[in-house]
């Protein structure tokens, strides 16, 4: 008797808005700002550590596209499946010679360059019981565990030259999930989310990290701004070695339909 009363008190003990919401649909338009560094080397050519931003032109504010289905199945927990797109161009005069991916571009070379980054991901959430405060706020704390996929190139052309080079890598992530709901339309979501480690040729380091409040004009609609930071580290130590490090930040504006 007392193991069924416990599990009926536990059940009972999430509110009406996590056991509402059986599917969502979130899109993020995210004006983010991308820095950091990249090298490749091909064919033995020892490369040179670039900087995005002084070295190829790169780094400006861009709007990056992210979208994410959930659902959530009783007793289980939530699914989570999304996607986030960041793409930057630029171009510029070097002032120094580098080389990248095997091609060496002399100082004072026009260039035009460009890098493109995806990153997958699925989700799951377990859904602890929320923790009333009052009658009008309701918090709710859940862990999650994710795995990642990320893909990445990049390239340079400039004086008849072109050097590229793409990768990919998936891995792990392990992370918390905080909700505060308001009144019963605002809501405040804040999540931290990451892992490093390391296999083979291959040492990554992933953190994200957003935060972000949102009004629900209707039950089911909502909209509202955040911000999120990316930190991307990641090392091909093998027979051609490579080395990326990118940081991704700024505000976004978000909207979306839960069920």
């Amino acid at each position: 008797m007392t193991k069924f009363a416990a599990a009926f008190v536990f059940l009972t003990a999430v509110p009406a808005f996590a056991q509402d919401e059986h599917i969502g649909l979130r899109v993020r338009e995210w004006y983010a700002r991308t820095s950091g560094t990249l090298s490749s080397q091909e064919n033995g050519v020892p490369p040179t550590n670039l900087d995005l931003h002084d070295d190829l032109g790169l780094g400006e504010q861009q709007f990056t596209h992210e979208i994410q289905v959930y659902g959530r199945i009783p007793f289980f927990g939530r699914l989570y499946a999304g996607w986030w797109h960041s793409h930057d161009s630029g171009s510029g005069v070097l002032d120094k010679t580098v080389t990248f991916a095997g091609e060496t571009f002399t100082a004072s070379t026009q260039i035009d360059s460009e890098y493109t980054l995806d990153v997958a991901y699925l989700t799951y959430e377990l859904a602890l019981p929320t923790i009333p405060i009052g009658d009008l706020v309701q918090v709710e704390v859940a862990p999650n565990l994710s795995v990642r996929g990320i893909w990445a190139s990049g390239s340079i052309e400039g004086s008849g030259l072109s050097g590229s080079d793409s990768g990919k890598v998936g891995l792990p992530t392990v992370g918390v999930h905080a909700t505060v709901r308001l009144f019963d339309f605002i809501r405040t979501e804040a999540e931290v989310t990451g892992l490093q480690f390391r296999y083979g040729d291959h040492e990554a380091h992933y953190l994200e990290v957003y935060g972000e409040a949102v009004v629900e004009p209707l039950p089911f609609l909502f909209v509202g701004v955040g911000y999120k930071l990316v930190q991307i580290n990641y090392t091909n130590s093998g027979n051609d070695p490579s080395h990326v490090n990118l940081d991704i930040a700024g505000f976004y504006i978000t909207f979306g339909a839960r069920f």
